[in-house]
This record gives C-alpha cells, sequence and structure tokens, in this order.
C-alpha cells in the first residue's frame, strides 16, 4: 500500500467516524427527547391525580363537617330533652338518679 492509497483510507475512515459521530449524536439527542416527554407526560399525571385526590378529600371533609354538625345537633338536642324531664319532674329525676347510681355502686363492689 502506498502513501496515496493510506491517505485515501484515512479520509475515508475520517468520514465515516465523523458519520458515527453525527449519527450518536442524533441518537443522544432523540433518547434525550423522549426521555423529556416521558417526563412531561408523568408530571401531567401525578398533576391530574393530585386534582382528583383534592378534590375527593374535599368532599370527605364536607361530610365528616356534615355529619359532626348533624350529631352535635342530635346530642344537644338529647341533652336538651332530659334538661326539660328533669324539670318537669324532678322528684322522678333524682330517684332515678339514685336507682342507678346505687345499682353502679353495687356492681363495681362485687367486682373488687
Amino acid at each position: 500500500m502506498n502513501q496515496t492509497e493510506l491517505e485515501k483510507e484515512i479520509t475515508a475512515l475520517k468520514k465515516e467516524l465523523a458519520k458515527v459521530q453525527a449519527d450518536f449524536g442524533k441518537l443522544s439527542e432523540d433518547g434525550g427527547n423522549a426521555a423529556k416527554q416521558a417526563a412531561e407526560a408523568a408530571n401531567e399525571a401525578v398533576a391530574v391525580a393530585t386534582k382528583k385526590l383534592e378534590a375527593e378529600a374535599q368532599k370527605l371533609y364536607e361530610g365528616l363537617k356534615d355529619a359532626g354538625s348533624s350529631a352535635l345537633k342530635t346530642g344537644e338536642g338529647a341533652v336538651a330533652g332530659v334538661q326539660d324531664q328533669i324539670q318537669d319532674k324532678p322528684l322522678v329525676s333524682a330517684a332515678a338518679a339514685l336507682g342507678v347510681g346505687f345499682v353502679l355502686g353495687m356492681l363495681i363492689s362485687r367486682r373488687k
């Protein structure tokens, strides 16, 4: 092989190497774009899921708040009813409280 042929071979190899480098750069860019698109899609999915979760949490909060209000009203009504009965029949209420206290005292003393 003479010098001219060797130089032609080196020039051809340089061109081939430049083409490989360009192809590799393009592949890297394409891979980077694909990764970027996948990350963007994942971020969008997380944002949608977060919004749905926040909406469900708000519904749950409102439901619990309503249930608490309802329980409070029921309890207040029961207390008012007992207070009315005590005011209407104080002797019967005192006797009932005394009887309940006596029964509880007997039950507690038998446990010891």
